[in-house]
């Protein structure tokens, strides 16, 4: 298998294109098994919904409101909210990479780890959450705060302080790995729970609550200064 990788242009279009486009990298490795990389923004604010979760949970007139499209991303999680700031990264495995490991889980292990090694080396003491953490973190989080992907951590995404910074996701097909990473310069917390479907009372909890999930705002989570 060859170690050769292709780094594609940096993109920026709008919330559709830009989940159409990580679609085709994977599909492309039917045609050009090797593996590749991009990094990407979308000006939003589009709402982006994981692969099982229900429409109902969404809410759609705040979402046309305030402007924010609504789409659904083939990898899994809850909901996603693309807005200016957020930096995304896709990366593509075929079969048979060595980074691309059967284990779902182990398969962040060394993306974690270079996106630690990559922030620390920014100033930006950072470290990735061990598969026990994220279990147990799982296992207690409320189902209110399920509904929002930032809420929850999976194995090996990276925490800063305790807080979630960098986000993971993938897609399996027999074809290849896609594997994607979020990073928000500015969190948008409370926009997010203003676009879900919620019952009286549910607002002020979960915009709180997500509010305690991500890193503080400050130098270290600004982008100059990578299955759910």
């Amino acid at each position: 298998m060859s170690n050769t990788w292709r780094l594609l242009p940096h993109s920026a279009g709008d919330a559709q294109r830009e989940l159409a486009s990580a679609e085709a990298l994977l599909a492309g490795l039917l045609a050009v098994p090797t593996s590749a990389m991009r990094w990407y923004e979308s000006p939003g604010p589009a709402l982006v919904i994981g692969s099982g979760q229900k429409i109902a949970e969404v809410d759609l007139a705040a979402c046309a409101a305030a402007g924010a499209s609504l789409h659904r991303r083939a990898s899994g999680g809850t909901a996603v909210l693309f807005v200016p700031g957020l930096l995304m990264q896709d990366i593509v495995l075929p079969p048979g990479h060595a980074l691309a490991l059967s284990d779902v889980s182990e398969s962040y292990r060394w993306l974690g780890e270079a996106w630690a090694d990559a922030l620390g080396r920014l100033g930006a003491p950072a470290a990735p959450i061990s598969v026990a953490e994220a279990r147990e973190d799982t296992r207690a989080l409320g189902p209110l705060l399920r509904r929002a992907c930032f809420a929850g951590r999976s194995p090996y995404e990276i925490l800063a302080g305790g807080r979630k910074l960098v986000g993971f996701s993938q897609v399996r097909r027999r074809h290849g790995t896609l594997l994607q990473v979020g990073l928000y310069a500015h969190w948008p917390g409370a926009a997010l729970a203003g676009l879900l479907r919620l019952a009286a009372g549910e607002a002020a909890p979960l915009a709180e609550g997500l509010a305690a999930m991500a890193p503080k705002q400050g130098r270290s989570n600004r982008r100059h200064d990578c299955v759910s």
